[in-house]
């Protein structure tokens, strides 16, 4: 039984960011896969009971005086977009011996240190990737690819979805194009925001719905207003809410610049929706293009090409979205993942 203590960051702005779910996520399926699991975040934990599996430690001194085994034999990090807790694992694993292994989780463009973050990759004894491109990326940089573990992707979705209430509450009809993620500008939140009234000369009451933390003070100003009656900011979702959300629009859109593999793609496929992005290194391993969404480029008519593809024809649109509920199904599970993680654990360290 092995002993694995789990470090990340919290992105906060009162959100869970991809990153922080698929760390609580693996972590609890560590612990309830008979392991013995601690875990050292500043981050909320997500509205699911599926997390709350093994003891949390909020800072290092906190943990050093109440771990509840002498030492860990694995220390995992996540996330080298927040460095910081990236660093204090890799410190960790110094002090008591263990192995440091890392999921970057975000790709090297948003990484605030990227010299910190290539080395800590290269201290890793195991990094886990979630596609080709960005094993490439992290090769480039001097990482050891006999190191490098293929790690899938899963959503994280929580309860049972009701589409009719999301529109009942905020007065919503018709076909909703949705963005959910971090509004920065890679994400693309502004080209979505210029498509839409290429959108409105063929399909006016196409609504444009907006969820997720503002990022920077470009999109505060953004969302300021004033903004067309057809955009609608919603803001941040609880976990029910996001589901909901999921549920209830007819394509997702985020026109991503600089990704890796983004969590909600997942989680609109597990919803049986389209989705629409930009393109970004090691996209066509995450979309297929014409099968489960389509790629395009991050500009505003490009966007709304897209768009009006899907949104005209209802057919391609359930066929895209079926297709991606069936991927998920056959390759996307949180089972599928914490197996991954745990043949990639140093042979020293065995699975129960």
């Amino acid at each position: 039984m092995s002993r694995v203590l789990t470090v990340f960051g919290g992105s906060g702005q009162g959100r869970t960011s991809g990153a922080e779910r698929m760390a609580w996520r693996t972590t609890s399926a560590l612990a309830r896969r008979g392991h013995q699991v601690a875990t050292l975040t500043d981050a909320p934990p997500p509205d699911d009971p599926r997390t709350a599996h093994c003891p949390v430690f909020r800072s290092v001194p906190e943990l050093l005086s109440a771990l509840p085994w002498p030492r860990p034999d694995v220390v995992h990090a996540y996330d080298v977009a927040l460095p910081r807790a990236v660093a204090q694992a890799h410190e960790l694993a110094r002090r008591w011996n263990a192995s440091f292994v890392l999921t970057p989780a975000s790709t090297p463009e948003v990484w605030p240190d990227r010299d910190l973050g290539a080395a800590l990759c290269r201290e890793a004894r195991v990094v886990y990737t979630l596609t080709r491109a960005e094993t490439a990326a992290l090769e480039a940089m001097g990482v050891s690819g006999t190191r490098v573990r293929a790690l899938p992707q899963a959503p994280d979705l929580v309860g049972t979805p009701d589409p009719d209430a999301f529109r009942a509450r905020r007065e919503l009809s018709g076909d909703l194009v949705l963005f959910l993620g971090r509004r920065i500008a890679t994400k693309g939140y502004q080209v979505l925001l210029d498509a839409a009234p290429r959108v409105w000369q063929h399909l006016p009451d196409t609504l444009f719905v907006f969820a997720g933390p503002v990022g920077d003070a470009q999109a505060a100003r953004a969302f300021r207003g004033p903004l067309d009656a057809r955009v609608v900011d919603v803001g941040l979702l609880s976990d029910q809410e996001k589901h909901d959300a999921l549920a209830a629009c007819s394509v997702l859109c985020l026109p991503t610049i600089a990704d890796v593999f983004p969590l909600v793609f997942a989680e609109a496929w597990a919803c049986g929706k389209p989705v629409v992005t930009g393109r970004f290194p090691g996209v066509g391993e995450v979309v297929r293009d014409g099968v489960d969404g389509i790629v395009t480029d991050a500009r505003p008519a490009a966007v709304a090409d897209a768009l009006l593809r899907l949104l005209t024809d209802g057919t391609a649109r359930r066929t895209l979205g079926t297709a991606g509920l069936r991927r998920v199904r056959a390759e996307m599970s949180w089972d599928q993942v914490v197996r991954a993680v745990e043949r990639g654990y140093p042979s020293s360290v065995p699975s129960p």
